[in-house]
């Protein structure tokens, strides 16, 4: 599988549905049936539905939805508001997901709500407990989760992430991929791939926090246990993993973007350690060439001269 990089309006706590007066109304949550990989592939086809941050793998954000039209458009009105809460009523940054009549979105402080398309109503709602030292840059926000079979998946701001069962909202796995004290977090939505060399299906995520000198990594996992399948540095030189095992190395294991220092452990510059590149937003996906497309982040630190030396590339 191959891996490609491509180089906010910002509400507060509060979600909002939008009705046409004579429109079909949505989908009840009465029907459960599970998420297929063949559902978020043609999740572009199906307006009822919205399986992905970028409504498909390839994350055009394209819907063919007709009943809404630039001639009715003007006559939407609210059907209903959900608020996020109290003293957590922070930013608000997440893309729903609806299925079968629910709608599952995240929520500040990493929190995850499903409700009533139809009517709003709260069907249930997952609060992780935040441990002390975390260390988002850009507020505590959330960009979204991914759904697959019958879990819900995102990301948390200690650097985890959680699946839960998308009927009850309950606990299936929780994995842990880094020290937040260290700097690292996660906003941006998981995404679904289907490996078109072993048929698997893949829950592809990656890590905030390269303004605090972080490596940026990309994770696959296995949707059904959380364990990790493989792990890819976005800085040159360091090495991936893969199925538990020290993998190949970002780029040449030399990193000769980067310059020498002899005074330093690893005989580079000590910026190197850390790099930056996080892949915090989220990733979409070509099946046609197998390929995972995702952008980085900023590098650690901003200084390009802390990074290189004049007359070198600027890593």
């Amino acid at each position: 599988m191959n891996i490609r990089t491509r180089k906010r309006p910002l509400l507060r706590g509060i979600g909002l549905a939008l009705a046409l007066g004579s429109a079909a109304g949505l989908a009840t949550q009465a029907s459960a049936k599970d998420v297929s990989w063949e559902d978020i592939a043609n999740d572009a086809q199906t307006p009822e539905n919205v399986l992905g941050y970028g409504i498909g793998p390839k994350a055009q954000r394209y819907s063919p939805m007709t009943t809404i039209n630039r001639d009715n458009v003007e006559r939407l009105v609210p059907a209903w508001s959900f608020s996020f809460g109290d003293e957590k009523q922070r930013g608000q940054e997440s893309q729903a997901l609806v299925h079968d009549g629910v709608v599952y979105i995240t929520g500040s402080y990493s929190r995850l709500f499903a409700l009533d398309a139809k009517t709003g109503e709260r069907l249930w709602e997952y609060t992780h407990r935040l441990p002390e030292g975390i260390r988002p840059c850009c507020d505590v926000v959330n960009r979204g989760a991914a759904i697959f079979g019958d879990k819900v998946f995102f990301g948390t701001l200690d650097a985890g992430i959680v699946a839960l069962n998308k009927d009850t909202g309950k606990v299936v796995w929780r994995e842990k991929f880094a020290d937040h004290e260290a700097g690292y977090t996660m906003t941006g939505a998981p995404t679904l791939v289907k490996d078109q060399k072993t048929g698997k299906v893949l829950l592809i995520h990656g890590s905030s926090g390269d303004e605090f000198g972080v490596v940026g990594k990309l994770f696959a996992r296995d949707p059904d246990t959380g364990e990790e399948v493989w792990m890819r540095p976005f800085v040159e030189g360091h090495y991936g993993r893969l199925n538990g095992e020290k993998s190949t190395p970002t780029g040449d294991p030399r990193a000769p973007s980067w310059p020498d220092d002899p005074n330093t452990e690893t005989g580079k510059v000590e910026a190197w350690s850390h790099g930056g590149g996080a892949p915090w937003q989220s990733a979409s996906f070509d099946a046609e060439t197998n390929t995972i497309i995702i952008g980085a982040g900023n590098p650690a630190p901003w200084n390009t001269w802390k990074r290189t030396s004049p007359g070198g590339d600027h890593a």
